[in-house]
């Protein structure tokens, strides 16, 4: 993990609501089950928008953060309402939960912030954790995001020092493609990979995110 994420969890506030998509993927795969049975991993939960979310939605909700501080942030706000998750300090490289434990990971924008070599790791953790029939939805940048070549590139589609958009001083970032996304997790061995996509402007920058969900 990129040191900068403790520092930016520790010195600015961060995003308090959850994403629609993630919403929207919930809402339709498991609104109509037991909420309490299902078990969710909230992969690098950040300030902890999701796992609120999760929590207060009635799942049994897991979730850790390689920042320290990030995780103190979502516990904090979890306790404010009496909400409960299971909350760990882990890097994402380096998680450790039992094989075939969860019904669901979701890694809203977490993955993406790493070598592609270290990407593909956490994908085999994820398959690994999920019981079969689990699924993932992730969430990744694609090039066509405002700040894509514009910092040092470490290897082909990733980059750091990024010097403008929405990506600037966030450490590393990998740029991926539709194709380049939908082929890793296959690779892995995912099955039923739906990648939709997302293309939007914020201040002025672009964004485009690729919403993937996916099945063991």
């Amino acid at each position: 993990m990129d040191e900068i994420w403790n520092i930016i969890h520790k010195t600015q506030e961060w995003g308090a609501y959850p994403s629609e998509h993630v919403i929207r993927f919930f809402a339709r795969n498991y609104y109509n089950k037991n909420r309490s049975d299902i078990r969710v991993l909230d992969f690098g939960c950040g300030g902890g928008a999701h796992t609120w979310y999760l929590a207060r939605e009635g799942f049994d909700t897991y979730a850790f953060d390689g920042a320290e501080y990030a995780v103190i942030n979502a516990k904090k706000r979890l306790e404010k309402e009496g909400l409960n998750a299971h909350f760990s300090v882990f890097d994402g490289i380096a998680v450790k939960y039992e094989n075939s434990f969860f019904d669901v990971v979701l890694d809203n924008a977490c993955v993406y912030a790493n070598r592609v070599e270290d990407i593909k790791l956490m994908y085999k953790s994820i398959f690994s954790f999920l019981k079969n029939g689990g699924k993932l939805l992730t969430i990744c940048f694609g090039k066509n995001t405002s700040g894509y070549e514009l910092g040092k590139e470490v290897e082909q589609g990733t980059f750091t020092d990024i010097s403008d958009g929405p990506l600037s001083n966030r450490g590393i970032t990998h740029f991926f493609t539709k194709n380049e996304i939908q082929d890793m997790l296959k690779e892995i061995g995912f099955k039923n990979i739906v990648v939709d996509s997302i293309e939007y402007t914020d201040r002025g920058y672009k964004i485009e995110q690729y919403v993937t969900q996916a099945e063991k």
